[in-house]
């Protein structure tokens, strides 16, 4: 059979089952078309989820912060569009909208975790702020227990004499929160203040509170410390105050007294000095 014949009878059988399964031919160059959507019917997304499949629930919580339960049960979500998972301070809530079993998930969380708490050990502070001079024949006064600081800090830093602008003792728990203090320095301290002097501000605070008992003896971590003063300057015949500072995370071993940082204020030092006592 020649090539043209035996195309032309390829045809005919095409042709033939085409007949016979009852579909329309297709002319030579007409493409494929593919059903369209609906006027005014907007296409569903494979993350679509009818409003009907979400159940709502709020859990009351006793015991726990709910801010911290909500970073803790909002992965259990389903992630679907429509699903949520929030939090209410005032009222110690968590409201969930999801699929049931995301919300069975969740309430077995909350039961597990919302309970009380052990009793949590007290943490004393103590906050020193020392004044450093270059000059020799300025005045130590500076408590007893910090004179194996003041040595050290003599033999790594420029300054010759040390003076105690304020101490501070403070008792904390763990927790996000924090403690702080604020006051007004004694101008005498400082030798470029104004005159007639104008007073010196000062404030700080520890955030973040935890224990660390991995290594056997406790060790408070404070997340961080922040410490701010302002300072008035002399400006010809005007005052202008300048902020200075600084902040830190700090570690701190059982009654260690921990250099947290310092700062300089013309012909000044600033040396903050914290230690930290967990009570039993």
């Amino acid at each position: 059979m020649s090539f043209r014949n035996r195309i032309a009878t390829a045809g005919l059988i095409g042709l033939s089952l085409v007949t016979m399964l009852g579909v329309a031919p297709m002319t030579l160059g007409q493409a494929a078309q593919t059903p369209t959507a609906q006027p005014g019917v907007a296409a569903k997304s494979s993350e679509y989820v009818e409003e009907k499949g979400f159940k709502g629930r709020i859990f009351e919580i006793k015991y726990r912060d709910p801010v911290g339960l909500f970073q803790v049960v909002r992965p259990l979500g389903s992630g679907f569009k429509g699903a949520t998972v929030s939090f209410d301070k005032q009222y110690r809530t968590l409201t969930v909208r999801d699929f049931p079993e995301n919300i069975a998930a969740i309430e077995e969380a909350i039961k597990r975790l919302d309970t009380p708490e052990g009793p949590r050990p007290d943490i004393e502070f103590s906050v020193h702020v020392l004044i450093a001079s270059s000059s020799s024949g300025g005045p130590e006064d500076y408590p007893a227990e910090l004179g194996d600081v003041v040595k050290q800090l003599k033999s790594a830093l420029k300054y010759k004499s040390y003076a105690l602008m304020t101490s501070g003792i403070h008792r904390a728990k763990e927790g996000p929160g924090g403690i702080g203090n604020s006051g007004v320095a004694e101008s005498n301290l400082f030798s470029n203040v104004p005159t007639p002097p104008n007073p010196i501000f000062y404030e700080y605070s520890l955030e973040s509170i935890s224990i660390d008992s991995g290594s056997g003896s406790p060790t408070v971590q404070v997340g961080e410390f922040k410490f701010n003063m302002r300072v008035p300057l002399n400006l010809g015949t005007s005052v202008q105050y300048q902020n200075v500072g600084f902040r830190s995370p700090v570690g701190l071993r059982q009654a260690e007294r921990v250099v947290v940082g310092s700062t300089t204020m013309g012909d000044k030092g600033l040396v903050v000095v914290v230690s930290a006592k967990v009570l039993k």
